[in-house]
C-alpha cells in the first residue's frame, strides 16, 4: 500500500517488475512513493500516523504488533498474524501505530495480475481465460476485508521481512509476488467465487446484484437475536423475495433461511461456552421453543445440543 498519484488502469497486461524494500521511521518519507506497479515493502515502526492511497490490490500484514486502519469510516484493528485487504476503489486509508514496535509487510499487486491469477484459480481448465480478463475486482464490495492469514501465507509473508531488509538477486522480487498472489487468492477463493456464480449478461449488473446480496447477508448476520423474514431482507435490498432467494442461493450455495440458521447455531456454541443453558440460548436466538432449536442444531451439527462436545 503506497501513496500514488493515480489508480492503475486495468488491462490484460500486467507489469513484470516488482520492487522490494524495507522502511522505518527515518526512511519512510523518502521511500513511500512506489516506483513500480507491484511492490513488496516490509516495515518497522514504533509510531505512525499516515494517509495512504491503495494501488491495485493492497495487502497490509502485521507480523508483530498492532496497526489500526480506517477504511470508509470503519475501524480495522490488525494484530500479529492478520491482514487487511483493500483495493484501489478506496481513495484513501488512514493508518495509525501508537507506541508499539510493529513489524509488517505491505504489498501492492497490479490489478491485471490479480485478475489473471483469480481467473486461473476459479477456472483452472480454461486455457484462454487470460484473453478476456474482466475488471470485476474494482468493485468496492470485493476484497475489502480483514482476515487471519493461514499458516502457509504467514510463513511466506514473514520470510519477506529479512529479504526486504537485505534484497537478494537470487530470487527475483516478481517471483516472490507471484507466489504470494497465488496463495493469497487461494485463501480468498471463498470470497471471490460467489461473485463468479452470479449468472448475468453484464458485469455492471453482476456488480450491483452482488452489492445487494452482500447487503442482504449483512442484514441476516445482524438478525441473530431478533425475528426477521426473508421478505423483509429482500425488500431492504430492493429485490423480490423470490429473486433474492434464488440469487442468494446461487451466490452463496445455501438459502437465506439456511444461512441464518447456521449462523445462529454457531452463535449458540459461543453462548454455551459463556456458561448459558441451552434453553436460554434457544430463547435468545429467537427459536420458538427448545424442540425447534434442538432440531435445527442437529440438522447443522449432526447431533443434539446435549450430545455435542465443545
Amino acid at each position: 500500500m503506497a501513496d500514488s498519484a493515480s489508480p492503475s488502469t486495468p488491462n490484460n497486461l500486467y507489469s513484470g517488475s516488482c520492487e522490494i524494500l524495507h522502511v522505518d521511521g527515518q526512511s519512510y518519507t523518502s521511500l513511500k512513493q512506489a516506483r513500480t506497479q507491484n511492490r513488496i515493502m516490509s516495515s518497522c515502526f514504533h509510531s505512525l500516523d499516515a494517509t495512504l492511497r491503495p494501488r491495485g490490490l493492497a495487502l497490509k500484514y502485521v507480523a508483530q504488533g498492532q496497526e489500526t486502519y480506517w477504511v470508509q469510516g470503519k475501524r480495522h484493528q490488525i494484530t500479529g498474524g492478520a491482514y487487511l485487504l483493500v483495493n484501489e476503489t478506496i481513495p484513501s486509508v488512514d493508518t495509525v501505530i501508537k507506541d508499539a514496535n510493529t513489524w509488517s509487510v505491505c504489498v501492492d499487486i497490479d490489478v491485471a495480475l490479480v485478475n489473471e491469477v483469480l481467473q486461473q484459480t476459479v477456472n483452472p481448465n480454461d486455457l484462454d481465460a487470460y484473453r478476456s480478463l474482466s475488471t470485476f475486482l474494482l468493485t468496492p464490495e470485493l476484497f475489502i476485508r480483514e482476515a487471519a492469514a493461514g499458516k502457509k501465507l504467514q510463513q511466506l509473508l514473514n520470510s519477506y521481512i529479512p529479504l526486504a531488509m537485505q534484497p537478494s538477486q537470487e530470487i527475483p522480487a516478481v517471483e516472490l509476488l507471484y507466489d504470494l498472489t497465488a496463495l493469497l487468492l487461494q485463501e480468498q477463493l471463498s470470497v471471490a467465487s460467489p461473485y463468479y456464480k452470479l449468472q448475468t449478461a453484464k458485469s455492471s449488473t453482476r456488480k450491483e446484484l452482488y452489492r445487494r446480496l452482500l447487503q442482504g447477508r449483512e442484514l441476516l448476520e445482524d438478525s441473530l437475536f431478533r425475528e426477521v423474514s426473508v421478505q423483509q431482507v429482500a425488500e431492504e435490498c430492493c429485490l423480490s423475495e423470490f429473486r433474492f432467494y434464488r440469487l442468494f442461493k446461487q451466490c452463496f450455495g445455501v438459502s437465506p433461511y439456511q444461512y441464518l440458521h447456521a449462523l445462529r447455531i454457531e452463535k449458540s456454541l459461543q453462548l454455551r461456552q459463556q456458561g448459558l443453558e441451552w434453553t436460554e440460548i434457544a430463547f435468545q436466538l429467537n427459536f420458538t421453543d427448545g424442540a425447534a432449536f434442538s432440531k435445527a442444531f442437529k440438522k447443522v451439527k449432526g447431533v443434539s445440543p446435549s450430545k455435542f462436545v465443545l
